[in-house]
């Protein structure tokens, strides 16, 4: 959102988006208003495994004489007011499949040092450390670990399932050796960044077959996160996502704190691009009150990408009031990008001449753990470092009721959802359907 040593305040803080749900299912019948054209034919949307009558809010009618046809009726009604719960195990396992194939970050970088760090990812306990520089260089060919870390100095990380072949205890309890091997905290047994078991004290000098091995976990590192990928190279649907701005062109750039939300990652990626909420859940930092209208938008599909600009009339989160109690006003040219399956990159959102990352990795089918960056162009800002207090401070601000929002979305499972879908719901729209495209729904 700031800068020091700059006196651009950011006139609009990144964009969140609310709650509304899209799904690229059938049309409902009836009259139905035309969509303008910029959006497409769809007006309202349903999913289309769910029965017609009972998404149209048209009940059947009872016949007393076909008492079997009125229970089904009544299932098919309870199943659009749960949305579903049956198809549960169904959708999860899917949506679980589907995200395997791409990489999602597991830690900050700054936060795996010489000591086990535990993470969890599409319900998958993992166990991460760093290793010595000289106990790990670059191509030291051990498929586990990433290469060096700009951001530690040198070191690379290495990731395990988080469970010793021995006894089945986490590796995460234990230790890193001056070799900069995980020891088990049960029996000592070492463990290197490929998971092979390289000593087990209790036979010294003995050698260890290579099927006593922990399960290695593919890792690397950028933009100041560690990203894994739980599918081998083959099975991969993409590569990580590439964050130019810090990666390759060195902004000056912050990393914020890591969130928990118990919601569906779908969900937070919706949320973060929904336009139409800004002025109504967004009001005391940058939502604009005054202007809830949502003006139509162009929705741009590529092979990895959906992506969306939109002219916003927002609020100085940071400004003092004027006399009228009234904070500044200018407009915000957020640009969308969204990365497939679950990172966003928003032009814009801290300033003019800023880029914002947030990036939903799912810890499991229904919750995730969120990770965002704000990067600022030094020939606008300067080169020096982010004041990221402040900065955290204002995002704090605005991801509280986002979080609240994305917890209190029933169903949690966006694609057991039955909703109703506008014009200004385009982005979302074209998301859901990607994922659907991709195998995220089945």
């Amino acid at each position: 959102m700031m800068h020091p040593g700059s006196d651009k305040i950011a006139r609009a803080v990144s964009s969140r988006a609310g709650s509304h749900r899209t799904d690229p299912g059938r049309l409902l019948p009836g009259n139905m208003p035309a969509m303008p054209s910029t959006y497409g034919p769809l007006v309202t949307v349903v999913d289309p495994a769910s029965p017609a009558p009972a998404l149209a809010g048209v009940a059947a009618p009872a016949v007393a004489a076909a008492p079997a046809v009125a229970t089904v009726t009544a299932e098919a009604t309870m199943a659009t007011l749960r949305g579903r719960p049956g198809d549960e195990a169904q959708l999860d396992a899917a949506f679980l499949a589907a995200s395997a194939r791409y990489w999602h970050p597991v830690a900050r970088s700054s936060d795996v040092g010489a000591a086990p760090v535990r993470a969890t990812l599409l319900e998958v306990p993992l166990v991460l450390w760093r290793r010595p520089a000289a106990a790990s260089p670059a191509g030291s060919g051990e498929p586990g670990a990433a290469g060096a870390s700009a951001e530690q100095g040198g070191g690379t990380v290495a990731a395990l399932v988080d469970r010793c072949p021995h006894r089945g205890v986490p590796l995460s309890g234990g230790e890193i050796d001056t070799d900069g091997r995980l020891r088990c905290p049960y029996h000592a047994w070492a463990f290197d960044g490929a998971g092979r078991c390289v000593d087990i004290p209790q036979q010294p000098g003995q050698g260890i077959p290579d099927i006593i091995a922990a399960q290695k976990v593919r890792v690397a590192e950028g933009a100041g996160l560690v990203w894994a990928c739980l599918v081998d190279e083959a099975e991969e649907a993409r590569p990580r996502p590439r964050f130019a701005e810090i990666e390759d062109l060195g902004w000056p750039h912050y990393v914020g704190t890591v969130q928990d939300w118990a919601g569906q990652a779908a969900r937070q990626v919706e949320n973060f691009c929904d336009i139409g909420h800004f002025s109504v859940l967004h009001t005391d930092t940058f939502g604009n009150g005054d202007v809830l209208r949502v003006d139509p938008y162009t929705v741009r599909r590529t092979e990895w990408t959906v992506e969306a600009d939109y002219r916003y009339p927002s609020v100085n989160p940071v400004a003092e009031p004027g006399p009228d109690g009234r904070r500044a006003v200018g407009e915000t040219f957020f640009q969308y990008r969204v990365e497939l399956p679950f990172a966003v990159w928003l032009g814009n959102a801290n300033g003019p001449a800023s880029v914002m990352f947030s990036v939903s990795a799912p810890t499991s089918a229904t919750t995730l753990r969120l990770y965002w960056m704000s990067a600022f162009d030094p020939a606008v800002y300067g080169g020096g470092p982010v004041d990221g207090i402040r900065l955290q401070a204002v995002e704090d601000r605005i991801w509280a009721p986002d979080k609240a929002i994305v917890e209190s979305q029933r169903p949690a499972r966006v694609f057991a959802a039955v909703e109703s879908h506008r014009a200004f719901d385009a982005l979302s729209v074209a998301y859901r359907k990607a994922l659907r495209d991709l195998g995220f729904a089945g």
